[in-house]
């Protein structure tokens, strides 16, 4: 799925939501499998609009900016359970670390320890999050489909960990 259709999909399970919003569940309970951020969101948001699958409310508010509140509409359901349904397309997969250590021939071991060391570090944190708010997620509604979702990211992080340890005891003990 792409941008258009992850937004036409939290308006529709979410119920009308502000641009701050959708990218607070993107950065939050999305993170460890789609990767999006403002720059993709309010244009986005704007190119859905134009094609009549969102509408947008202005809020205003007292002290503070006024804020959008976009909601889908019938033809933005349709296009939302039409992209629910297409066949599933193979995952892309990046990763500065895992390129770097195809070409880390030219780096010294303790630059590799480094860098493993550091990757380990970053999905620890990544697992770390995913637990800690798995609770709250499930005390505010979390679907069984999208505890699924946590589930697969707690393990792909648990195995990438156990990889990570291993090639660092490797690279330690020489």
């Amino acid at each position: 799925m792409k941008g258009k259709e992850i937004i036409l999909g939290l308006l529709e399970t979410r119920g009308p939501l502000t641009g701050y919003e959708i990218n607070e569940i993107i950065q939050n309970q999305l993170s460890h499998f789609y990767d999006g951020s403002y720059g993709m969101i309010y244009p986005t948001l704007r190119k859905l609009e134009q094609d009549e699958l969102v509408t947008k409310r202005q809020v205003n508010q007292t002290e503070k900016p006024n804020k959008n509140v976009f909601s889908i509409l019938p033809a933005g359901q349709t296009a939302f359970r039409q992209a629910l349904t297409s066949d599933l397309t193979t995952d892309t997969f990046k990763s500065d670390f895992l390129l770097k250590m195809y070409f880390g021939d030219q780096l010294t071991p303790a630059q590799k320890r480094t860098l493993v060391q550091q990757e380990l570090d970053l999905k620890q944190l990544k697992l770390d999050a995913l637990h800690a708010n798995l609770t709250d997620w499930q005390a505010r509604g979390m679907t069984e489909n999208q505890r699924l979702t946590a589930n697969y990211g707690i393990a792909t992080y648990t195995a990438q960990i156990k990889v990570l340890n291993e090639e660092l005891q490797r690279l330690t003990t020489g």
